[in-house]
């Protein structure tokens, strides 16, 4: 099958395109605003743009939950702090980060609905989820409109990792890290490692 953009109507290439690009990261936005009450919202339109210096993109598209501006609460919240946390979700915490795509209103954290501990960040005005394996605190770089989708570009300025989750040479212990990603509509966990040329090994033998 052949698709080409004549006949992007003819098909719900969007689901397509989601169910192709997988499985995505998801970042778990931890945010504040002027008011002061701390929002938390997942996004898999996400991942790592830069290493020097350390920048993240999250994309943030149309939804239920915008403000008079048109924008979402995080991306709202970013615009006013500048600043933003990308918390990390392990399987353990998949439940209460998938509770966090609920649409609340604006004066209502995520933070006390799925029961999660807002704990201070380092550099930045915006909490962090104190049960997250990892969080990295960012400065906003900049905000780009492409599409029907904001680009939030952030700087790392702290990285925060659990002692049981960091190993000896800067790695990540994937099985205590448990991380998951999303797929089309559900999430997967990321568990089978291999390296290339072990799969046809295992086959032949």
């Amino acid at each position: 099958m052949i698709i080409d953009k004549s006949k992007f109507s003819e098909y719900d290439i969007e689901k397509l395109v989601k169910g192709t690009v997988v499985p995505r990261p998801i970042a778990w936005v931890s945010s504040v605003g002027k008011s002061g009450i701390p929002n938390l919202a997942p996004y898999s339109y996400f991942n790592i743009i830069s290493t020097e210096p350390l920048m993240f993109m999250i994309a943030s598209g149309p939804g239920k939950n915008v403000g008079k501006s048109g924008d979402k609460d995080t991306l709202s919240n970013i615009r006013e702090t500048g600043d933003f946390v990308i918390n990390m979700t392990s399987a353990g915490l998949a439940d209460q980060m998938h509770h966090c795509s609920t649409v609340y209103p604006k004066d209502v954290s995520e933070f006390e609905k799925a029961g999660l501990t807002v704990a201070k960040s380092e550099l930045v005005t915006s909490p962090r989820v104190l049960e997250a394996p990892i969080s990295m605190e960012c400065k906003l770089h900049k905000v780009l409109d492409i599409g029907n989708f904001n680009q939030i570009i952030g700087e790392l300025v702290c990285y925060h990792i659990k002692d049981e989750v960091y190993l000896e040479n800067d790695k990540v212990d994937y099985q205590k890290y448990d991380p998951i990603g999303r797929m089309a509509a559900n999430y997967t966990h990321v568990r089978d490692l291999f390296f290339p040329g072990e799969v046809d090994s295992i086959n032949r033998s």
